[in-house]
């Protein structure tokens, strides 16, 4: 049976990090991930208590809430970026003009539009009913 710790490892296969994300953190996107998920498509039947799912889901939806995780990181990670980048204080300003900004903007985007083509191709057309 596909449980919390499925999702959560593959979300961290997507990517290599140096930090170790905190467990309450990727719990958070977890959860988030399966709010969305369960808004746009339908709900998946997840125990909050054994952090099971009463049907084991597919791959393709487990690799999504991964990818609708990874969306969360990389909002994070930009956030961070953008804060190690912008140093403003009364007497000195300075803007990190480097590309860290843009890459990271760019990933923020690409892992978006990625996670939204698997929502959308797994949501059911009104015109194959």
């Amino acid at each position: 049976m596909a449980n919390r710790a499925d999702v959560i490892s593959s979300f961290e296969s997507l990517f290599s990090d140096q930090n170790v994300i905190p467990e309450g953190l990727e719990n958070r996107w977890f959860t988030d991930a399966l709010d969305e998920y369960e808004m746009e498509i339908h709900t998946l039947d997840f125990n909050t208590s054994t952090f099971e799912f009463t049907k084991a889901p597919p791959a393709g939806v487990i690799m999504t809430l991964a990818y609708m995780m990874k969306v969360r990181y990389c909002e994070r990670e930009l956030s961070r970026v953008n804060k190690i980048n912008n140093l403003y204080t009364k007497d000195v300003q300075l803007n990190g003009n480097g590309d860290t900004k843009r890459n990271t903007a760019a990933e923020l985007e690409s892992e978006l539009a990625r996670a939204k083509d698997f929502i959308n191709k797994q949501k059911i057309s009104y015109y194959s009913n």
